[in-house]
């Protein structure tokens, strides 16, 4: 019997920035956050790719990142948003990228991708809240993101600082031909 996939579509998130806690939460010990320069897409889509990839709860979505969260990365490096990494010596081990005017309105174009060997250490969290203090400091007043329902993420790390489930969600990019359920 086969096992049902989760969702083929994405949860949007909503965050009032004028509620946003002022300071900012700094990356734990040893690790650095800074934004990216602007000769280092290929670190970006290095730890984005492979935080997808190597994520379960993404499984099968590998058109979806190539199409939608990659040229969204791609952008961050060409002046129309930004990339923020967080550093273990020399080595990104996480990445988020967004954008202040994104035309589908998604601000949070990668969410906080984090390589999976340094996932639960509050990195992610740390990486949130300077994403969502970066785009207030801009002027925004909310910010939106996606999550996948059912995952981590949607479950408790989307409702970090604020964040509220919109009742709007988003299809998921699916290959020509593809099942909602997988085999056992």
């Amino acid at each position: 019997m086969p096992i049902l996939s989760k969702p083929a579509v994405l949860n949007r998130f909503r965050w009032k920035l004028a509620d946003l806690q002022p300071g900012s939460v700094p990356a734990p010990a040893p690790f650095n956050l800074r934004p990216a320069g602007e000769q280092e897409l290929d670190f970006a889509v290095r730890v984005v790719q492979a935080s997808y990839d190597l994520d379960p709860d993404w499984s099968g979505c590998a058109k979806h990142i190539i199409k939608t969260i990659l040229p969204g990365l791609r952008r961050a490096f060409e002046g129309e948003a930004t990339c923020l990494f967080v550093l273990h010596g020399n080595r990104v081990i996480a990445a988020s990228a967004y954008d202040p005017e994104p035309a589908d309105g998604i601000h949070l174009v990668t969410g906080p991708c984090v390589f999976i060997e340094y996932r639960n250490r509050g990195i992610g969290g740390a990486l949130l809240h300077t994403t969502l203090e970066a785009l207030r400091a801009r002027g925004l007043t909310e910010a939106v993101g996606l999550a996948r329902p059912g995952t981590p993420s949607a479950k408790f790390f989307c409702s970090k600082f604020g964040g509220q489930q919109l009742m709007a969600p988003v299809p998921i990019v699916q290959p020509a031909g593809s099942e909602t359920a997988v085999a056992a």
